[in-house]
């Protein structure tokens, strides 16, 4: 097989670098920031990456399922409209810096799953891995020379900007079949899952901002950061596999495309959370990061909080190949509930210790109303 043609070297290697160095940024910074400024860092890189689902609107599902140039220049046209139309309300909110930078990561994911969706899996690790040591350079630059939460924010917009710039090359101006109403009806069970699947891993870092302080956010995420780089060895996984998944046309060829993805996951984060743990531990003994604490115990529960996520992200494929997106909604907002009752009240009583355990109750609960949903529609379709 060509290099070219081979999507697990191509896509799974420039997914699995390019979330690497993304880890890798935000591991980097707490070797020379304090605690606050690395907070405020990682809250508002968590407020662009929430962005990305609004203006995305489930459109690259579209792009995977349907013809993939025809709907390229519907899902730029669709994502930048909803962006102007959220801007008035973000500008003076005081994020329009942010929503844009969020925006432009939006594109680039639809101008990747384009790439993906056209086989073009050259030009889609060529991107992936350019944005990621791009990142990785410019941001740790910036936030080592000239920190400011401003300066910051303009690295994260500058580095996504360039990289979007490949998808002019792509687009051909034909709006022709153009649906806004179908497209809005299809996109928004997806955009507020996403938005909830995202409030349910941030949450927890604005609950801590506002309770207890800035500095409890930069320690918390620093432990965080550990337990979820499992998270993009998950994402390697389901970028080789998405696409087989969404493709295929029999129940029998689904359930066993869904039960591989399901074992590789579940495998590689057992192994993932083994060395993240030991990577913690070797960190503190030589003491390369300081005023953070030392919290192994509440590593291990975060670890096991990612360990079973694989099983809600299968249920996830399958809910929505089976036509039942719309379920997913109720999944993730239910789990977001949740997680927001947990932190607010363990929070209270315990500090950053109460966010590790609201964590683990969120994803346990979204696990098992995942499983239960699944097993009743697959049940209804056996008979």
């Amino acid at each position: 097989m060509k290099l070219n043609n081979n999507p697990f070297i191509l896509v799974g290697f420039s997914e699995f670098f390019s979330k690497a160095l993304a880890w890798l940024t935000l591991a980097v910074i707490p070797l020379f920031a304090n605690p606050k400024n690395y907070g405020e860092i990682v809250l508002y890189y968590s407020i662009i990456v929430f962005f990305t689902p609004v203006f995305l609107f489930g459109q690259d599902r579209l792009i995977l399922k349907n013809n993939a140039k025809n709907e390229l220049i519907f899902s730029i046209f669709f994502s930048v409209l909803v962006f102007l139309i959220c801007f008035p309300l973000l500008n003076f909110l005081g994020y329009a810096l942010v929503a844009l930078a969020g925006l432009f990561l939006s594109l680039n994911k639809v101008y990747l799953t384009y790439l993906r969706s056209n086989e073009e899996y050259l030009k889609y690790g060529f991107n992936r891995v350019l944005y990621s040591i791009s990142r990785l350079i410019i941001v740790l630059a910036v936030v080592y020379f000239f920190y400011s939460l401003e300066n910051y924010i303009l690295a994260e917009l500058f580095v996504a900007l360039i990289l979007t710039i490949g998808i002019l090359f792509q687009v051909k101006i034909d709006f022709k079949g153009f649906d806004f109403l179908n497209r809005f009806k299809h996109g928004l069970p997806l955009m507020l899952h996403g938005i909830s699947l995202f409030g349910i891993a941030l949450c927890d870092r604005f609950i801590l901002e506002k309770m207890v302080s800035i500095e409890s956010v930069g320690v918390y995420s620093y432990l965080y950061l550990y337990a979820s780089g499992l998270v993009f060895l998950f994402s390697i996984i389901s970028i080789v596999q998405e696409k087989k998944i969404y493709q295929s046309k029999k129940r029998f060829e689904l359930l066993i495309n869904i039960k591989k993805t399901l074992f590789m996951m579940l495998a590689i984060g057992v192994v993932g959370g083994v060395l993240s743990f030991i990577l913690y531990f070797f960190v503190n003994y030589f003491e390369l990061v300081r005023d953070y604490g030392y919290y192994p115990f509440e590593l291990f529960i975060l670890i096991l909080s990612h360990v079973i996520l694989p099983i809600y992200l299968v249920g996830n494929y399958y809910l929505v190949q089976s036509g039942r997106s719309n379920i997913l909604l109720f999944c993730s907002f239910f789990a977001l509930v949740i997680n927001i009752l947990f932190n607010v009240v363990l929070i209270n009583f315990y500090g950053m210790v109460g966010a590790v355990w609201a964590t683990l109750f969120a994803n346990i609960s979204l696990v098992f109303f995942v499983i239960f949903v699944s097993m009743k529609i697959s049940k209804n379709q056996e008979s």
